[in-house]
This record gives C-alpha cells, sequence and structure tokens, in this order.
C-alpha cells in the first residue's frame, strides 16, 4: 500500500466523495474560490470550472444583499466554529436559488482557508447516490489545483494536505461516512455518523456496521448488498433502522467499493442518510391519497383497489363477496342546521359505528358526501350480510351527540352480491346505488338487495330526470284543481292546485315520482312559483266568470320555503292576478318546518299577517305536532289520508281523527280530512264535526276548464 493509501480517509477517494455530495462543496482562499464540486457548478448553471475557479465567492450571490453577505463572509472566516446564513446564490442564466450556506475555517493557522457548503432550502437532495459515483476524479482535480498553486511542495506533503483538507470537508457532512476493510469490519467514521446512529467511533471500530442487522427481513437487503458489491458495483439502498438508544429512523445507505489502480479492492466507503422525514413525508401523501380525512376511513380510491383485489381472491376460492352501499337519510339536515363542522362530526361517529359492525376482514370506506360502503370478502353463507346490514341499521339508529345537541340519522342500505349481480368492481356499486335507491323509495332505514328489475328503476329515474328539463319549455306541466266541501254549509269553499305532467315521451307521470325529483334537482323552486302564479290567476279567472270568492290552496316545498325571495314571490303573484291575500291558502308539511324552522317562522308569520291562509299538510306523520300548532300561524290543519281510508274499519284510526278534531276545534283551527272516498267515511267525519272534506268522493283532480264546469254547476245546485 503506498502513502496515499495509509489511511481510510485518504485522498485517493474522499476528495471524490466531496464531488459527489448533492450540496455545493467548495474551498476558498481569502474568498477566491479554489475548488468547487460538482454540485457547485450545478447550482451555476454548470460552467466550466474554469468559469469558476479563480472567481470570488461572491460574485456568485445577488447583488442587492452582496455588501451585506461580504460582512457575512468576513464574520464567518474570523469565527473558528464558522457561520450558516441563508443566501441567493445566481445560476448563469441569472436565476436566483435561496441556499443555506455554511462557511466553515479550514485550517487554525491559515485563516484564509475556507470550506463552503451550501445547500438548497427549498428541496434537498439526497447525496448518497450521488457520493458513490466520482471519488477517483475528484481527487485528481483538486490534486492538479494543488500542484498549480505549489509546485514546490514535495508529492507526499500534498497528498498529506489534501488528505487533511477532504478529512476536514467529510467530518462536516451532515451524512455519515463510514470506511470499512475488506471483511466489512469499520475502520472510521465521521461525526454525522455518530450523530444519526448514536454510536461513537470507539463503540463500532473493528465491528461490523450496526445497520448491518436491520437490513429488512432475513437481511434480504444485506445479500444483495454483498452480491452486488462481490461484482465490483456499488450499491444503495432504503430500511429503517435503530438507533443505539433504540429509536426508528430511515436510512438510506449507499456502499461503493474502493480499489488501487490496479483494481486491487482496498476498503469500502458507505455513506449514510437519515431519510425518516421524507418517509414520513411520504406516507402522509400515501395516507392522503387513500384515506378520508374526516373518518379516516379508505376513500374512494382505495375503496375500488380493495374491491378489485378482493373480487380476484374471491373468484380464485370460489367463495362470494358481498358490497353494501349505504347511505345516511337526513344528514343533509343535520349538515345544514347545525353546520359542516357537526356534519363532519356526525360523519366521523358514523364511521366508528360502521367499523363496529363489521369483521376484521371487512373494509368500511367513505366514497363521498354522506355515502358509505362495505366490502365483506369471503362469504360461505349469504345470511351473513343480512346479520351485519340489519346491525348497520340498528347502530346508525342511535342519536348522535353532536356538540351537545342529539341529531338522529338513519341509514338506506343496498346490497349486491359477487358474482351473482356483477363482475366488475363499476358493475357492483352501480347495482348497490341502485338497490339502495329502491331502499330509499321504500321508506328509508331499511336494506334492499339488488335485482335487475332495479336497473330499469333506474333508468326510469333517468328519463324523468331529463325530461323535467325540458317539460317546462316545452308546456307539459299543468295544474288540476281537486275541490274541498264544507261539511257545516255543504258548499264548495276552497280548492287545492295541484301539479300535473304530461310528458311527450313517458305519457302521463305520476307526481309521487316526479315531484321528488324536482326537489333533489332544485327545480321545484322554479316550477313552484309558476304553479303559484298559475293558481292566482286561475282563481281570478273564476271570479272574473261571476264564481262566488274561493280560496285556492297551493303546495309548497321546503326548498321554496328555503328561499330568501319566497314572500315577494307569493306578493307579486297576489298582485299581479288582482286576488286578494284571503283567497290564498298555503299548504306545508311539519318535515319542511323541521328543516329552518327559525326562518319558516319569519316567513309564515310575514305572510299570515297579510291575510294568506297557511294549511299544515299531512297532519299526524310527523314528530312534534303539537309544538308546530303552538309555534306557526296554522289557521288549518289537514288529517294525512293514511288515516281516513281505514276510519270505518280500524278503531285506532278512527279515535285519532276524533282526537285531531277535538284538538283543532279547542284550538280553533279548522280540519280538513284528506282522502276520503265513501259515503261511510264522510258521515262518520260529520259525526266528529269535522269541517272540511277533500277526497274522490267529492271530485278527482280536474284540469281548469272540468274544475270551471264542476264549479259552476255546484254554485247552480246549491242555489235551488
Amino acid at each position: 500500500m503506498s502513502d496515499n493509501q495509509s489511511s481510510p480517509l485518504n485522498g485517493e477517494w474522499t476528495w471524490d466523495i466531496a464531488n459527489r455530495v448533492s450540496v455545493l462543496v467548495c474551498v476558498c482562499r481569502d474568498g477566491v474560490i479554489e475548488f468547487i464540486n460538482q454540485a457547485g457548478l450545478q447550482v451555476f448553471g454548470e460552467p466550466p470550472p474554469d468559469n469558476v475557479i479563480g472567481r470570488h465567492f461572491l460574485e456568485f450571490t445577488q447583488n442587492e444583499y452582496r455588501e451585506m453577505y461580504a460582512e457575512l463572509f468576513k464574520e464567518g472566516m474570523s469565527d473558528p466554529d464558522g457561520l450558516s446564513v441563508p443566501m441567493k446564490l445566481a445560476a448563469s442564466d441569472g436565476t436566483m436559488q435561496e441556499m443555506d450556506v455554511a462557511f466553515k475555517p479550514m485550517h487554525q493557522a491559515d485563516s484564509s482557508l475556507m470550506l463552503i457548503e451550501a445547500q438548497d432550502i427549498s428541496e434537498r437532495k439526497h447525496a448518497t447516490t450521488v457520493l458513490r459515483r466520482a471519488y477517483k476524479d475528484l481527487e485528481a482535480r483538486v490534486a492538479e489545483r494543488a500542484q498549480e498553486l505549489s509546485q514546490e511542495i514535495s508529492e507526499r506533503r500534498r497528498a498529506e494536505a489534501s488528505l487533511k483538507l477532504t478529512a476536514q470537508v467529510i467530518s462536516r457532512l451532515n451524512e455519515g461516512v463510514v470506511s470499512l476493510d475488506t471483511e466489512f469490519h469499520i475502520t472510521s467514521v465521521n461525526p454525522a455518523f455518530t450523530r444519526i446512529t448514536g454510536y461513537s467511533e470507539s463503540d463500532v471500530i473493528d465491528c461490523p456496521p450496526p445497520f448491518f442487522d436491520n437490513m429488512g427481513e432475513d437481511n434480504v437487503l444485506q445479500r444483495e448488498m454483498h452480491e452486488s458489491l462481490a461484482a465490483g458495483i456499488a450499491w444503495d439502498g432504503e430500511f429503517w433502522d435503530v438507533t443505539k438508544n433504540g429509536t426508528r429512523y430511515a436510512a438510506n445507505l449507499s456502499v461503493s467499493p474502493i480499489g488501487t489502480e490496479t483494481d486491487e479492492l482496498v476498503q469500502y466507503a458507505a455513506v449514510l442518510t437519515d431519510v425518516t422525514k421524507r418517509k414520513e413525508d411520504e406516507e402522509r401523501i400515501r395516507y392522503q391519497a387513500n384515506f378520508d380525512v374526516v373518518t379516516k376511513l379508505p376513500n374512494r380510491a382505495l375503496f375500488f383497489d380493495r374491491l378489485t383485489q378482493a373480487i380476484a381472491n374471491t373468484g380464485r376460492a370460489n367463495q362470494n363477496l358481498g358490497l353494501l352501499f349505504i347511505d345516511l337519510d337526513g344528514f343533509k339536515l343535520v349538515n345544514d342546521t347545525l353546520g359542516h363542522d357537526a356534519g363532519d362530526d356526525l360523519l366521523h361517529q358514523a364511521g366508528e359505528r360502521l367499523q363496529g359492525c363489521v369483521r376484521t376482514g371487512d373494509t368500511v370506506a367513505r366514497l363521498g358526501g354522506d355515502e358509505f360502503t362495505v366490502i365483506m370478502p369471503s362469504l360461505m353463507d349469504g345470511r351473513h350480510i343480512n346479520i351485519v346490514a340489519q346491525r348497520i341499521l340498528n347502530a346508525l339508529s342511535s342519536p348522535f351527540e353532536i356538540s351537545g345537541k342529539e341529531a338522529i340519522v338513519s341509514a338506506s342500505i343496498g346490497i349486491t352480491i359477487f358474482p351473482d349481480d356483477g363482475q366488475t368492481p363499476n358493475d357492483l356499486l352501480k347495482n348497490a346505488d341502485s338497490a339502495m335507491y329502491a331502499a330509499k323509495e321504500n321508506g328509508k332505514a331499511n336494506f334492499q338487495f339488488y335485482t335487475p328489475s332495479l336497473n330499469e328503476e333506474i333508468r326510469e329515474r333517468l328519463s324523468i330526470k331529463n325530461g323535467l328539463l325540458k317539460a317546462a319549455e316545452r308546456g307539459e306541466f299543468d295544474v288540476f284543481y281537486q275541490p274541498k266541501l264544507n261539511l257545516r254549509t255543504g258548499k264548495i269553499d276552497s280548492v287545492e292546485a295541484l301539479m300535473r305532467w304530461n310528458s311527450k315521451e313517458l305519457g302521463s307521470v305520476s307526481p309521487v315520482r316526479f315531484i321528488p325529483m324536482l326537489e333533489e334537482s332544485g327545480m321545484v323552486v322554479e316550477v313552484g312559483e309558476w304553479v303559484l302564479q298559475q293558481a292566482c290567476k286561475q282563481h281570478q279567472s273564476w271570479l272574473d266568470a261571476g264564481l262566488p270568492p274561493l280560496r285556492v290552496a297551493v303546495n309548497l316545498s321546503a326548498r321554496q320555503l328555503r328561499e330568501v325571495s319566497f314572500v315577494g314571490v307569493v306578493q307579486s303573484a297576489l298582485s299581479k292576478s288582482g286576488v286578494p291575500a284571503e283567497g290564498l291558502e298555503i299548504e306545508i308539511t311539519e318535515s319542511m318546518l323541521m328543516s329552518d324552522s327559525a326562518r319558516a317562522v319569519v316567513a309564515l308569520e310575514e305572510l299570515h299577517e297579510s291575510g294568506i291562509h297557511i294549511a299544515m299538510d299531512d297532519f299526524g306523520t310527523g314528530y312534534s305536532s303539537l309544538s308546530y300548532l303552538k309555534q306557526f300561524p296554522i289557521d288549518t290543519i289537514k288529517i294525512d289520508r293514511s288515516f281516513v281510508s281505514d276510519i270505518a274499519t280500524n278503531a285506532d284510526d278512527a279515535e285519532i281523527i276524533r282526537t285531531i278534531i277535538s284538538m283543532g276545534r279547542t284550538l280553533n283551527r279548522r280540519v280538513v280530512a284528506e282522502g276520503v272516498e265513501t259515503r261511510e267515511q264522510l258521515e262518520i267525519l260529520e259525526s266528529y264535526q269535522c269541517d272540511d272534506i277533500q277526497g274522490y268522493y267529492i271530485s278527482r283532480p280536474l284540469p281548469s276548464d272540468e274544475a270551471t264546469e264542476f264549479l259552476r254547476e255546484h254554485f247552480t245546485e246549491t242555489k235551488k
């Protein structure tokens, strides 16, 4: 071994290390650059080395701050511990880079010689992959530069000076540098190795590196490293290691074989970098890409990935897979009334409840909004999915504690089974979604299994939705009128305006089918205003025709009631038609009042004070009927037809109706019974002293011309 090779930290490879780190490293004398590594040239736009060496370092700094940098430069030269400051360095094309620049004196006896290390603040590159590439080239360049500076110094002294200089460079690097003999025993380490691992030089000298014990399961990485080095090829890899005190950290290790000019292996050089922060950042990004922020459950992307894998595994095992599509009923009400933070809290709690309902190997995911899914692979018995679905319904029906208040929701669940209901993730999810809508249409708070007929229903819903978009401009909407009979006078004193749709493609579409879709799309606001205007115009035309004054009732949508302009819309319809306020009645439901009671009180009181009557429709089917009668300006109570239909055969329904009518008289409210279809029902209601009835026994809903004729005949008969 030559003198130059007598130490593991010799100029044969240590200059090469400096030239391979990813940070700027240069040596200056009195500020003039005598050596700069490859990374430094990249910072300055990769000019030829001769365009950099020999120039003052401050020439490459931002001009506006150069005087300040000069003062800092002097301060760094005079401080034996060096100085680290943020600086802006200029590339050859004029672009500026923000760098963390450290000035470190190279020799106590020679204050003019300084090491400068600069690192990109915005994006730190890992030096390890660079360190193993060009050891020989760096020494050659340093040796060449040293020879130019002092031709009188002997070869040995030059080598010693180079060794001392490069050793100082390595001792100041942030990466751990380890030299190993041919038996992989440590011969030297730099201070950064101790900072990273916690092992001092005395702990590891003549010992195998401590990180060898943690290079992957069964030391797979260590075997790969030895195979690569045996072939004379540098190796690098990443793994989780532990420090001396047991703290885990992510390590990036690069190991290179070091040989003589005749390729005789002399030692190995290892560079160790702590990449824990980068690993944590990568893990955080991976988590955010795959998990929902609110519920911490798998998101849509991870759901599809797991469903794809589960389908493949289930198919190979010749088993079944269940997919549940869950939508929270009533979530929008909670979100709108209590706020989005409360909505997020409810979603988080719902996710926890769902996880408590499934097996260990099942996946609960949030697709978005208030939609969740459950993947149940390896189903041996399809009955298990029924049990889980019912368990979910029970779990979600219990009140949620949200910001000190109780919130109540339920769930509608659609279920599909692989392979019977679909072969792909998209097909299974689409069909589960169809089954979920069937559950909603079945009254919510239930689960439904997918059947092929559901797709036809979905197509029908889509046809209705698309048809509604064109119905208004095509003039397909119409308003029918159903009379109400005053049982005390025996006369028709009011009618209810009912919307009808006769589609050119679908024919006559039931309101039960299209009204909910108007609500979902938001079109109900515009269409509802049109119905109100039509009803007022028709009322005025009856007055112009000499018919007695009536009261026309118009059903109100929850969305209309929430509109700030709603009161103005009603007043405008009355003003344009000339109908007096007492000739109009607004029908609302209890569920509408629950959605935004504060705003509803203000709007309804303003309308009521102007003379408009307010009726509560579907009375008895809500939650807080009596409290709403007291809280809101209600003139009329309409008993839901579900009670009237069985009044003659069901004693409970009869007693409920008797109680409602009695309560109405006590509270000075008129009571209207809907859905009266037989003489027997009418006589019972008369005996209970009901005020008005409405239903097919009196008349079905009639188009405007037939309604006009019906009213004319009725009033003619009653005059006789």
